[in-house]
């Protein structure tokens, strides 16, 4: 199962609702809205833990951390926690680097998407606790250690995890968004 997959089917598919009627959009359009957030998210992280320029152990310590995971059972029940989007916000903080690079990334997946740059900042400290657990999931169900720094040749780990093409390059996995918004 890919990160995207176990992104949508949160809940059993409970987030989709969930963003939908925080958006006030159909499960479609929510599908296609986490679709594309989850997609800048995950390039975003790419970027970071691939360039040798960004200390990624934070991401590390937040995937060890099986409480994302979990939530992915019930997205709801977390979500709905008050100090939530307190939490979203440093977990997005660990994800982008910074709010300057949470709010670029925002206005590019708006652009991408066509939904409104706003909508886009209040979901992303909201999809970023699920986002670092389908990536916590990814890499558990692939019985493989969580190890953000492997050997290039190394497919295993986090790294293997984030080469959807498998050529051995996440980079060009990016699709040109992570790494713009790095340095």
């Amino acid at each position: 199962m890919g990160l995207m997959d176990i992104l949508l089917q949160a809940g059993g598919g409970s987030v989709m609702d969930m963003v939908a009627k925080q958006a006030g959009i159909n499960p479609d359009q929510a599908e296609e809205l986490i679709k594309n957030v989850g997609s800048a998210m995950f390039g975003q992280v790419k970027g970071r833990v691939e360039s040798p320029k960004v200390d990624s152990t934070g991401l590390e310590d937040l995937l060890q951390d099986s409480k994302f995971a979990n939530m992915l059972e019930k997205p709801e029940t977390h979500l709905q926690n008050p100090r939530m989007k307190d939490e979203g916000n440093d977990i997005l903080s660990y994800i982008t680097g910074s709010k300057e690079v949470s709010r670029e990334v925002a206005s590019e997946v708006a652009q991408k998407s066509g939904f409104d740059t706003s909508l886009i900042k209040s979901l992303l400290p909201m999809l970023a606790p699920l986002v670092i657990g389908a990536l916590s999931k990814g890499v558990a169900s692939d019985d493989v250690p969580v190890n953000m720094k492997p050997s290039r040749e190394s497919d295993s780990g986090l790294m293997g995890m984030l080469d959807f093409d498998n050529d051995g390059s996440i980079i060009d996995d990016v699709a040109g968004m992570a790494m713009k918004y790095i340095f």
